[in-house]
């Protein structure tokens, strides 16, 4: 495994400094196809290690093109501000504008493609964890942040801020960048981005003014501003936050031969709004193009409908992922012909809702035991109290007469505390998975017919 030896030692001095509750500067480079991040133990990106490029530091780096962002300044990161009835409080890691707002007991961890970052805010009950790992679409990581009360009391207000400053090669410090689906995601408009402007020299800090470089560039789409050395930062207002809940929204790192690459692979894994990065040459457009996208922030939470349900990490092909599910959401891998089902970490399942457009599909035990052979849309399947930590979904077949649905299997899943992790093994071969470089485009056509390998309701 690339870097193990690096990797092992950053998660030795992390743990020891993350349990005092400090910043400390070690974390981990992850590689998922042509593309490496450098995470660094408090969640933000660009971290020094051993890399597809040598020894280096890595933000947003793409195999044969180079680094995106860590050129110049460190200037990625996160920052969450909350509002209560006691106060105001934040917590921010961005390793040039500076960090602040850490409590205790703060954890890390990596493999070769994942890294998982939990920070406690100090002084008062929240965790903001930061799970990164393989998207559904090539070369582009997933970053599931979930944000979780735990005080006790209501939050009456929770923001989260992420800033970057592009720096694309071959033209560091000089680059295109667009936002694409700010407007329609204004809090004005019913979504959830309170700012939005190109300043990536911004403070992660949400509870100090963002600011500007152009600003023609605040709150608004744009196309290739510039050429300017400048980035992207965005502020999303979640709202109240109740005990005990936790607000859940993905973010999208990448990179991809060509803009409409790009494009399409942030299509396919449902991305409300994002940034691409471009260099500053006589065609952008056919050049790599880098990409910091976000899902879940059009104002409904992903998992909250099984319109905009959870995405999976894809650690390999058939393989499907999710990390520390919630209860009570909708999950939904891509196309498979019947899947196994298993929760690890203790828990069991309590019911699964089948989606509106589906039926005829059938459950069965682990064992193979027939529990529902006729599982219909927006049925409710009630399993035995502690009896099932995994089950089958069958039935799934070939109908690609509405080739509108988007996604694969969405279901509304309900288990007892305690997991850690599911996971989705498909029951029977997906299809091929094209070279890396023309998955995205094969990826957003096939879920345009995803209805594929499933019975659905005439």
């Amino acid at each position: 495994m690339k870097n193990l030896s690096h990797a092992v030692t950053a998660l030795a001095v992390a743990a020891s400094l993350l349990a005092a509750g400090h910043a400390a500067h070690a974390g981990a480079l992850i590689t998922y196809g042509n593309t490496t991040l450098g995470v660094n133990d408090t969640g933000e990106l660009n971290f020094s290690g051993n890399g597809p490029g040598g020894f280096a530091t890595y933000g947003v780096y793409r195999d044969g093109v180079g680094d995106a962002i860590s050129p110049g300044c460190f200037c990625e990161g996160w920052g969450v501000s909350v509002e209560t009835a006691g106060g105001n409080f934040s917590t921010w890691a961005n390793q040039s504008s500076g960090s602040g707002g850490f409590g205790s007991g703060n954890t890390f961890g990596a493999t070769g493609s994942t890294a998982t970052s939990q920070i406690n805010m100090a002084g008062i009950g929240v965790s903001v964890r930061q799970a990164y790992g393989p998207s559904l679409a090539a070369d582009v990581f997933q970053n599931q942040v979930t944000i979780t009360n735990n005080t006790g009391s209501r939050i009456e207000s929770l923001v989260y801020r992420r800033v970057m400053d592009w720096d694309v090669p071959p033209t560091q410090f000089s680059e295109y960048v667009s936002h694409t689906g700010v407007t329609a995601n204004l809090t004005t408009n019913g979504g959830n981005v309170r700012y939005a402007s190109d300043n990536g020299f911004a403070s992660s800090n949400p509870s100090w003014a963002a600011g500007y470089i152009d600003g023609t560039t605040v709150n608004t789409d744009f196309t290739r501003s510039g050429p300017d050395d400048h980035g992207s930062v965005f502020d999303f207002a979640f709202g109240p936050l109740e005990a005990g809940a936790s607000r859940i929204f993905n973010i999208y790192y990448g990179s991809a031969a060509n803009e409409a690459a790009a494009v399409s692979k942030l299509a396919a894994l449902g991305a409300n709004l994002y940034s691409l990065g471009q260099p500053s040459v006589a065609d952008p457009g056919a050049a790599a193009t880098f990409l910091f996208g976000f899902g879940g922030v059009g104002g409904v939470e992903v998992g909250s409908s099984e319109s905009v349900p959870i995405l999976p990490f894809m650690p390999a092909e058939g393989q499907f992922v999710f990390d520390a599910p919630v209860a009570q959401r909708w999950y939904d891998p891509p196309v498979a012909e019947g899947f196994d089902i298993a929760l690890e970490g203790g828990s069991t399942f309590i019911s699964v809702t089948a989606p509106s457009s589906f039926s005829d599909m059938i459950i069965l035990a682990e064992d193979g035991t027939v529990l529902d052979a006729d599982f219909d849309a927006g049925e409710t399947f009630t399993f035995s109290a502690g009896m099932h930590a995994a089950f089958r979904i069958r039935g799934l077949s070939l109908d690609v007469e509405s080739p509108g649905f988007g996604s694969a299997l969405p279901l509304l899943l309900d288990f007892t505390p305690g997991a850690t992790r599911m996971t989705w093994t498909a029951a029977l071969a997906t299809p091929p998975v094209p070279e890396p470089e023309t998955y995205a485009l094969a990826l957003a056509g096939l879920l345009a017919v995803a209805v594929a390998r499933r019975r659905r309701v005439h």
